[in-house]
């Protein structure tokens, strides 16, 4: 369902995606503004600006999006700007934590609070784990709770307020770290299989 949403999302944004080819913006700027219009949700986070702050992670979205779709379209992919965007991501999500881990502690909300140290666990981990399968050869994108799910889950919550971002916090703290297990789990009978074919 995911997927099918970025491709709307994708398709509806097309003539931006368009304009800013012709115009040769290059996909790192869009990838930097992206990382700065997330930590300026972490500040709103931070300030207790929870709709402000949601509707910022998912502008910030968009841009994330944006970067990989302008690079294909105008072909200027590159090995650097892949890793950059990577580690970018993490970055953005990190600081995104860390504003509403202010916010959390600030209000006293000791459960949510720890919760927020394992949704940012997973999440790291969910996007570690799809790397090192790459880095060894093999595709390992199964799971629900990718970054366009926590992305979406943290500006919906944030959107409706207090009690969403709890909701979404706990959400990812447990559906990101489930992901995880699941894509070892997938990596594991992948390798059973291949092992299996290779004997038969």
């Amino acid at each position: 369902m995911i997927e099918k949403v970025k491709d709307d999302v994708a398709a509806i944004l097309q003539p931006s995606t368009n304009f800013l080819v012709r115009v040769h913006v290059a996909p790192d700027i869009l990838t930097m503004i992206g990382f700065f219009l997330n930590l300026i949700a972490a500040i709103l986070f931070g300030m207790d600006e929870y709709r402000w702050g949601g509707l910022m992670v998912l502008v910030a979205g968009i841009f994330d999006l944006l970067d990989g779709l302008v690079a294909r379209a105008g072909r200027t992919e590159t090995k650097f700007g892949a890793l950059l965007d990577s580690t970018v991501d993490r970055y953005s999500e990190i600081v995104v934590w860390f504003g509403l881990a202010v916010s959390f502690i600030r209000s006293g909300s000791l459960w949510t609070s720890s919760a927020l140290f394992f949704a940012l666990a997973g999440s790291l981990m969910v996007s570690y784990v799809r790397a090192r399968a790459e880095g060894l050869g093999e595709e390992c994108k199964v799971g629900f709770m990718q970054r366009p799910e926590r992305v979406i889950a943290l500006g919906v919550g944030g959107i409706i307020g207090y009690g969403g971002l709890t909701f979404a916090a706990w959400a990812i703290a447990i559906l990101a770290n489930f992901t995880t297990l699941e894509r070892v789990i997938h990596m594991r009978r992948n390798q059973t299989e291949s092992l299996n074919g290779d004997n038969s």
